[in-house]
């Protein structure tokens, strides 16, 4: 079989989507959960790779027979449905939140989670930065943190990918988790040691995101938020920083602008190049390769085998197809038609004889650091196994994005019925080709050097992985 496909994969939650709380009857909350039900045991590829056919069998039993007495709004179908599809362990999975209006006043604290603990991010509300909050509302830090995790979807068990959703998140999770509150009563031990008790108002969804670039932990990256990729020089250490927060730019957009961003690099002769992919939500997978083929050092190859469990898609009547001009149906037929039927599924392997692909002609031959955290998503991720595979130092905190295998790929989203919960979910698993087969089951692309900041970092805004790179490079 020697037909190739890669599909742009989603890397991050779809945009916040707040409007009303709607009442449901028994029956509907029923019908959707149905519904949901259906779509993971019959067409999602990867549902018993992480989760057992009985413990399924389990959780969906308890759901049927006690969750569902305590649904009463689409609210409540959010809440319990993103706890039920977090055992598919798919960081592709997305249960997309339900409308509000109004947007309701918000939890206002801006948090950055370091060994599992909060922390204050910015100077706000009389909390110095670097506060740990202790409590809210008499709940444990510790324990809202990992009340929230099951909001934010992540492949295999991977926890850095959830912490930084949380931590962007914290305000609207917790709305989510606990209802609307004119004020919290927060206690929190400030970096000196003093333990203080504050009543905080809540406040509301705007003046919350103009504050969101002041984070302590932002501070230095001028790059945030930019789509494209990012260049830029360190004259004193002849050394190229490019940024890439997607691969999800229009291929002949980002390709055209990768090669005049390497040509720039060779023109100013850097010897060393700074690769930035911690915010890198994953997008194309042709984006990904084309940039890997400029620091290659041999020829390479992803993915080793793409798998599909259905010939058709369940319950299509509710699906809306979001590759444009390609349903489910012709994707099949096109790609899967003909690929070898394995047990259950349809399995398309890379062709055997294939040299893979090759490193660029004109490619950057110095050093090359590639810096990764918990955002580094899907095709992302890749990114990092490739560098991984070939021995370039990767310096951060493990991907968001699974190691050995992930669920991507021809991206549909559902809508549920009565709640009118959407659910996006991807129907391709996709194995890779990795060199060391000892990593565990269910990790991201972990760091060669793995540096988790301080909340002495936190507070003195200071970029480790980056300062790390300038300290290896000023030893040289």
């Amino acid at each position: 079989m020697k037909k190739k496909f890669n599909v742009l994969i989603p890397g991050l939650l779809l945009p916040l989507i707040l409007l009303g709380q709607k009442p449901l009857r028994k029956a509907e909350v029923l019908e959707d959960y149905q519904m949901l039900k259906d779509i993971l045991t019959q067409g999602h590829p990867s549902l018993y790779e992480y989760t057992s056919q009985t413990e399924w069998e389990r959780l969906f039993t308890e759901f049927e027979q006690e969750k569902l007495k305590t649904i009463q709004n689409d609210t409540d179908v959010y809440r319990s449905i993103a706890e039920l599809t977090d055992h598919v362990r798919d960081g592709h999975l997305i249960v997309m939140r339900p409308l509000l209006d109004p947007i309701p006043h918000l939890f206002p604290l801006l948090l950055k989670i370091i060994d599992g603990k909060l922390y204050t991010d910015t100077d706000d509300f009389g909390f110095p930065i670097g506060s740990e909050i202790l409590s809210i509302d008499g709940i444990g830090g510790t324990e809202l943190r990992k009340r929230f995790m099951k909001y934010a979807p992540s492949d295999g068990y991977n926890t850095t990918k959830k912490d930084r959703q949380v931590e962007r998140e914290f305000g609207i999770l917790h709305f989510y988790e606990f209802g609307a509150k004119p004020s919290y009563q927060i206690v929190g031990k400030t970096p000196s040691g003093e333990v203080i008790t504050k009543i905080v108002e809540s406040q509301s969804f705007e003046s919350i995101g103009k504050r969101f670039g002041q984070r302590n932990s932002y501070v230095g990256r001028p790059s945030l938020g930019k789509k494209e990729p990012f260049l830029y020089f360190v004259d004193s250490l002849q050394t190229a920083v490019l940024t890439i927060n997607t691969f999800g730019l229009h291929q002949e957009r980002f390709q055209s602008i990768q090669k005049e961003l390497f040509k720039e690099i060779k023109k100013r002769k850097s010897e060393h190049l700074v690769i930035d992919l911690r915010q890198n939500e994953g997008g194309y997978p042709e984006n990904a390769n084309y940039t890997f083929r400029h620091i290659a050092k041999e020829p390479f190859m992803q993915p080793v085998s793409q798998h599909v469990v259905i010939s058709q898609l369940p319950h299509q009547e509710n699906s809306q197809e979001v590759i444009n001009g390609i349903s489910y149906a012709s994707f099949f037929e096109k790609y899967f038609q003909n690929a070898e039927k394995e047990d259950n599924e349809w399995v398309m392997y890379a062709p055997k004889k294939e040299a893979t692909l090759t490193p660029a002609k004109k490619g950057f031959e110095g050093q090359v650091y590639v810096l990764i955290g918990g955002q580094t998503f899907s095709a992302g991720a890749t990114f990092a196994l490739n560098c991984k595979n070939q021995g370039i130092p990767l310096i951060g905190e493990e991907t968001g994005g699974g190691y050995a295998v992930h669920t991507g790929g021809y991206p549909v989203i559902y809508e549920l019925p009565n709640s009118k919960v959407k659910v996006l979910i991807s129907f391709v698993k996709v194995k890779k080709y990795v060199k060391d087969g000892t990593v565990k089951k269910g990790t991201g692309v972990v760091p060669d050097v793995e540096i988790q900041p301080t909340v002495q970092d936190l507070i003195e805004s200071r970029d480790v992985p980056l300062d790390y790179v300038w300290q290896q490079i000023g030893n040289k």
